[in-house]
């Protein structure tokens, strides 16, 4: 039996980027992709959203409600990995102005080869659910 082993998705979080790199990344954005911005929603004060075609997209985070003081915040970045090289203009722009660069996440996928009857996944964290989506199988939330 053979397993296929990718990554899904990759987050990193780059710390310390000032208010006014995230506004020039959103103009940028703006003039060269399909941009959504949702402002004060969930855990970040700004969310955006950038496609490049259907398949090709970069979700960015800015401000967690939780840093209130000074002009510094965290700006997320999540993507498929190989995404990161359509949005390079925009990741070198951030990343010249952020201090520092954290990893955050990333989702793993197991594609194996045979029926589900002769598969069992067992979390190690319980407080997962597992949840199904066509032929998939999903421990935690489906993004």
């Amino acid at each position: 039996m053979e397993i296929e082993v990718s990554i899904d998705k990759f987050v990193i979080d780059n710390k310390d980027v000032p208010h006014s790199a995230f506004l020039r990344v959103y103009m940028l954005g703006a003039k060269k992709y399909q941009v959504k911005m949702k402002i004060y929603s969930g855990t970040y004060s700004y969310e955006l959203h950038m496609r490049k075609s259907d398949d090709v997209y970069i979700h960015l985070y800015f401000k967690n409600f939780r840093e209130i003081e000074g002009h510094l915040h965290t700006l997320r970045i999540e993507t498929r990995p190989e995404h990161y090289s359509h949005f390079r203009e925009i990741l070198e722009m951030i990343g010249k102005r952020a201090n520092r660069v954290e990893f955050v996440s990333c989702d793993v996928a197991y594609d194996i080869q045979t029926g589900l009857e002769n598969i069992v996944v067992i979390p190690t964290d319980t407080r997962r659910n597992m949840t199904h989506f066509d032929t998939t199988r999903y421990f935690g939330r489906r993004l």
